[in-house]
């Protein structure tokens, strides 16, 4: 989530957007920016990504809230974006200026037995030594550096294929990272050593990213289950045919449609699913009849006599 980036405006649509404006809106542009519609654009990626991301916290109500909050209260929470009652500080503003203890300050920073408070020390803020601050480097146990948490949205067929992408550290370098296949949304990846560097020599912390995975414009999943739907004419279902259903490896395996099929019937195809370590889902067609809304009076006339006849309607 980045309060910096206006997602209203990647999607198009107002602050005062309903969530079905907001899905509208994606689903319409997932469609026009997705990299397998727009072959040969070299942007079409990096615009799918942004409308994806966009609809990953305005899609989300807590999320949205949050964004919302973060725009207008700053960082910290606080109307001038300092160290406001919801700081990491724990201290309190007014006008700019920090309420809270500054010996307390240090003291969380760099901690009490490490050159934080001393009863009886050398000077400071009553007490707070900070030549032991600076004298730390070279101790025989350097103190390791702090961790990190960051979060990215991912496309959702990199989620279930697996692959790699490229994020950019807190220190503003571009790392490669592997996302497993199968991986869900709200998952951890770790990176040892992207962390927080030691303040003493130590070993650096490390980066905790947690993956959002976009929606897609075709497929829902649930858990290792892949749901799509396919959309079939009147006479289809009714005298039964054949349709072809891509599965979300790019496969394409033909569903026969046997003839009275109603609408809603959904067709399982083992093992097409999500893979992962814990073994591999399936993919559910969901048939969808297209009913035909614009028929002339002529046909209006011959459809209701041969309902007629074959006793559909009296």
């Amino acid at each position: 989530m980045k309060p910096e980036v206006d997602y209203y405006r990647i999607l198009g649509v107002t602050e005062t957007a309903t969530a079905d404006d907001i899905k509208r809106a994606y689903r319409r542009l997932a469609k026009e920016n997705h990299p397998d519609s727009r072959g040969g654009d070299p942007n079409a990626e990096e615009r799918f990504k942004e409308i994806s991301e966009a609809y990953s916290v305005l899609g989300n109500p807590e999320k949205r809230r949050q964004y919302d909050m973060m725009r207008k209260g700053g960082i910290f929470g606080g109307p001038n974006g300092g160290f406001g009652q919801g700081s990491p500080f724990g201290g309190s503003h007014s006008g700019g200026e920090f309420s809270g203890n500054i010996e307390d300050l240090f003291g969380d920073l760099f901690g009490d037995g490490g050159g934080g408070r001393q009863r009886g020390g050398r000077g400071g803020f009553g007490g707070f030594n900070f030549e032991d601050i600076f004298t730390r480097k070279g101790r025989a146990n350097p103190t390791r550096g702090g961790d990190l948490q960051s979060e990215i949205t991912i496309p959702f067929e990199l989620a279930v294929n697996g692959g790699e992408t490229i994020i950019k550290t807190g220190g503003g370098s571009k790392v490669k990272i592997k996302i497993p296949q199968g991986i869900e949304d709200g998952k951890k990846i770790r990176l040892r050593g992207h962390g927080r560097p030691s303040p003493d020599g130590g070993a650096a912390g490390d980066l905790y990213i947690t993956i959002h995975v976009s929606p897609h414009p075709e497929y829902e999943r649930r858990g290792r289950d892949i749901y799509s739907s396919v959309y079939i004419g009147m006479a289809d279902a009714l005298l039964g045919t054949e349709i072809e259903a891509r599965t979300i490896s790019g496969k394409r395996v033909k569903v026969k449609v046997p003839a009275g099929t109603s609408s809603g019937k959904v067709f399982r195809l083992p093992g097409l699913g999500v893979k992962s370590d814990a073994g591999a889902g399936d993919h559910y067609v969901r048939i969808e009849i297209d009913t035909p809304k614009d028929l002339s009076i002529s046909q209006r006339r011959e459809f209701k006599s041969w309902a007629r006849k074959a006793g559909l309607i009296d």
